[in-house]
This record gives structure tokens, C-alpha cells and sequence, in this order.
């Protein structure tokens, strides 16, 4: 966002922007920073609508090489992480691939990944980066899987776009798959780990309508986590997260309505 020079790409890529040669689609939502690229390798699209899930699915849209690799501008390239991407991708048929992703501060695996190179389960996609999600640019991505624009940073519901996407694959055959080998480093902290904010416990009461749950049993599972996590002190505040979860559930099941 609000980018107006193309200087963030030399942290991300470890080196001159000159002398990046990957294809890159940039996507910079701004009201006022108009973002331009001189080199061919590098095409930018400027775009004065928000939202995390608005700006992928303009990426993919307008995407024009075999395989695609969705990054985040905060996130550090590893040395052969694209090689690492075509040679998977070229031993696993599967459609979508997901990679592992490194703590910038320890150098530490992010989470606990699975040991081996594995087909995805509707539990393993719980946890899974933007920058760790790379896939085949087909026809049936292209015209069925889109991120749904009413999740993630700048949305309505702000986490879960990512869950929601695999989820999708899932609905479509498109069967994801997870491969062992670490692609990028990223923040220890992601906006998602925030569990206690409000605008979290809203989107996950989105989710759970999303996955068809029962609220009322989900509400006060949340409750009873962030009591366990101490993060609630009292029974006021516990009332207030329980609300603000049931709130989310009923205005995403209100959206799916229109």
C-alpha cells in the first residue's frame, strides 16, 4: 500500500532491483501514490480500492506466467526460493503448493509443519502464510478460486482469507499440498496471531458461519481460550467478545444473503 518507488523489493529480494529477473505483479492500493516500473520484468498496477483479498484477485487476474507465488512486501526472498518453486512444482502435479516460512528475528521454522512433503488436510490449512501459497496458473483457478473479498486486512472481515482460499481448493478438487522446504522469512508476529482484538474476534465469528459451526458452542469456546490465555479478567469482558463473535456470525450470514 501506498507505495511510489520500487525501493521495498531490494529488502524483499536481497539485492538491486535491477538486477531482479524474476516476473513480478505489483499491486499498490493508493488513494494518492502512484507507483511506476521501468523495468519489463516488473509491471505494477495501481489501484485505488482496498483490501487484501481485492488486490490478490486483481494479481491473479492479471498474472500471465505458468505458475504464480503470492508474496507479502514485508517478507524476505531465500536464496533459491524460486528454483525451489518450479522444481516442486514441476515433481507435484497438484495445482496449489504450499511451502514453509522461517521467524525473521530466530531463523526458527514458523510453525510446526508437517515432515514431509504431503497432500494438505481441511486442519493443516489452518495455519498457512500468504507467502508460503504458490500455485499452477490454470484455467480452473483463473475462473473458479478467487479469494473472497469480504475477508482479510481492508475487508469487512479482517483474517481468514487465506484459510478461506484453500478451503475453496478444496471445493473445487483442486487438493492442496504442502512441501518441506522454506521459502521466506517473515515477522514472528502476523496480524492473525492477535487473538484478544476485537476486529480478530469478529472475523472468526465470520468463519465459524463460514464453516456452517454452531455459534453458540463457538462463541463461548473463544471466550473460554482467551480465559485460558488470560486475556479476559472478568465476566463484562467476557460478555462484550462473546457479542462482538456472535456479531460476526450474523452479519457474514446477513452478506451471504445479498
Amino acid at each position: 500500500m501506498n507505495r511510489n518507488d520500487l525501493s521495498f523489493l531490494e529488502e524483499m529480494f536481497q539485492k538491486k532491483v535491477n538486477q531482479i529477473k524474476e516476473s513480478v505483479l505489483i499491486v499498490n492500493q493508493s488513494l494518492e501514490n502512484v507507483l511506476h516500473s521501468d523495468y519489463e520484468n516488473i509491471r505494477v498496477i495501481n489501484s485505488k480500492e482496498f483490501g487484501l483479498s481485492k488486490s490478490r484477485n486483481l494479481a491473479i487476474k492479471h498474472s500471465n506466467k505458468e505458475l504464480c507465488w503470492i508474496l507479502d512486501d514485508d517478507c524476505i526472498v531465500l536464496p533459491e526460493a524460486v528454483d525451489h518453486v518450479i522444481d516442486t512444482h514441476g515433481k507435484i502435479p497438484n495445482a496449489i503448493i504450499t511451502f514453509q516460512a522461517l521467524v525473521k528475528e530466530t531463523n526458527e521454522l514458523y510453525y510446526n509443519y508437517f515432515e514431509s512433503s504431503q497432500p494438505h488436510t481441511k486442519e493443516s490449512i489452518i495455519n498457512v502464510l500468504s507467502p508460503e501459497i504458490t500455485f499452477k496458473r490454470n484455467k480452473q483457478i483463473i475462473d473458479d478460486l478467487k479469494f473472497d473479498e469480504r475477508f482479510g486486512l481492508g475487508a469487512q472481515f479482517e483474517d481468514s482469507e487465506n484459510f478461506i482460499f484453500l478451503n475453496d481448493a478444496f471445493f473445487h478438487d483442486l487438493m492442496p499440498h504442502f512441501h518441506n522446504i522454506s521459502l521466506v522469512k517473515h515477522d514472528q508476529i502476523n496480524s492473525s496471531q492477535d487473538f484478544f482484538n476485537d476486529r480478530i474476534i469478529y472475523a472468526r465469528g465470520a468463519l465459524a458461519a463460514y464453516l456452517n459451526h454452531n455459534i453458540t458452542f463457538r462463541k463461548w469456546k473463544y471466550a473460554f481460550f482467551l480465559l485460558k490465555k488470560g486475556m479476559i479478567l472478568n465476566p463484562k469482558e467476557s460478555f462484550k467478545k462473546v457479542k462482538l463473535f456472535k456479531k460476526g456470525a450474523t452479519d457474514f450470514k446477513k452478506s451471504s444473503e445479498i
